[in-house]
């Protein structure tokens, strides 16, 4: 009999209510009752005596912010609206608010071979919930600047939005971390309050659903803060053009080919040569107008032509790489002397040459 007691105990102990299991967890508030049962005889009388417990399954708080983009997101002067993106994971099990802000407090980010180190900051930064999920920032539909009811194990998109100042240089970088502080939730439409502190420095409290910080350290945050961040970047790419123009004579009547000299009669070549840096972003639209003598020119037989070497571009008075009229894109002399010559697009690190040639009258 006191046998077969115990193996009733043992299995009461081990009812517990039935809950829903989550990857984060049991939900918190959660209550877990069990109840243990003895069965006795006492004189030929058999009795039973019960003992219920009760609580309630504690708030785990942890989240996540991680960054989407793997290397820095490449903008250009004076555009608007551009964008950096992140997910932000409820980690814990109790639906949350979060407040989000961004930083600029990295110094660095993505690892060797994208790495890039800040030294620029944009203007009119904000931080945007991807309202409808498509995992695109949609003006006058994002504007939700914070999370509201996160679900456990659940995830929302989240973009830091800026406008890029018109002066900005080449290569400059610009680090945002964005921050994700959790909030009360419960209350669908309202910013909760922050959650500033845990209740890790009190006793336990059966009948109480207490709070406990379970995050990891981010970018600009440390361990079980309420608090996750990640950083990302912005890397400036702008077209870093240049253009020069020289001459030189190809011939004359006295000299010929040798030595010759800016005399009437001689043939002088404009040289036109356009570079884009290295790293730069393409140059569209490239055309360059130039007003040559017609008084001191005869231009009656001058042509645009291009250079179409593979080595650097030269000004100098061999024909092998100078081929063909570029009048198709561009405007050989007319009679005011107005030369147009269009290279269309030149790409970062290309240099780019054209020439016309005249005779000094």
């Amino acid at each position: 009999m006191f046998l077969k007691s115990k193996k009733k105990v043992v299995a009461a102990l081990l009812s517990v209510s039935a809950t829903s299991a989550f990857a984060a967890g049991t939900l918190s508030g959660t209550n877990v009752d069990s109840t243990a049962s003895l069965s006795f005889s006492v004189n030929g009388t058999t009795s039973e005596v019960t003992s219920t417990n009760s609580y309630k399954v504690d708030n785990k708080v942890d989240l996540t912010v991680s960054t989407v983009d793997t290397q820095a997101v490449t903008v250009s002067p004076e555009a608007t609206n551009v964008l950096l993106t992140y997910k932000v994971r409820n980690d814990g099990n109790t639906v949350q608010d979060f407040i989000l802000s961004s930083l600029t407090t990295s110094t660095t980010v993505f690892a060797a071979g994208n790495a890039v180190t800040d030294d620029y900051d944009l203007t009119n930064v904000r931080v945007f919930v991807d309202s409808n999920g498509n995992g695109i920032y949609d003006e006058g539909t994002d504007t939700q600047t914070y999370i509201d009811e996160l679900a456990p194990d659940a995830d929302v998109t989240v973009f830091i939005v800026a406008d890029v100042p018109a002066d900005a240089v080449n290569d400059a970088v610009a680090i945002y971390d964005l921050q994700a502080q959790v909030a009360q939730g419960e209350t669908v439409g309202t910013e909760g309050a922050v959650i500033a502190t845990d209740n890790a420095g009190q006793a336990d409290d059966a009948a109480t659903v207490q709070i406990v910080f379970a995050d990891g350290a981010g970018t600009t945050d440390v361990q079980y803060d309420g608090i996750f961040s990640s950083a990302d970047a912005w890397k400036i790419v702008t077209a870093d053009v240049t253009v020069s123009k020289n001459s030189i004579v190809v011939s004359d009547p006295v000299n010929g080919t040798t030595n010759p000299k800016r005399i009437p009669g001689a043939v002088v070549r404009y040289c036109y040569i356009v570079q884009n840096a290295t790293g730069g972003a393409e140059a569209t639209g490239a055309l360059i107008t130039d007003i040559l003598n017609p008084t001191v020119l005869d231009l009656s037989a001058a042509t645009v032509a291009t250079y179409t070497g593979t080595g650097t571009c030269t000004c100098d008075a061999a024909d092998a790489d100078i081929t063909g009229e570029n009048g198709a894109l561009g405007q050989n002399p007319d009679a005011q002397g107005q030369v147009k010559v269009d290279f269309d697009t030149v790409a970062g690190g290309v240099t780019e040459c054209a020439y016309v040639s005249a005779t000094i009258k």
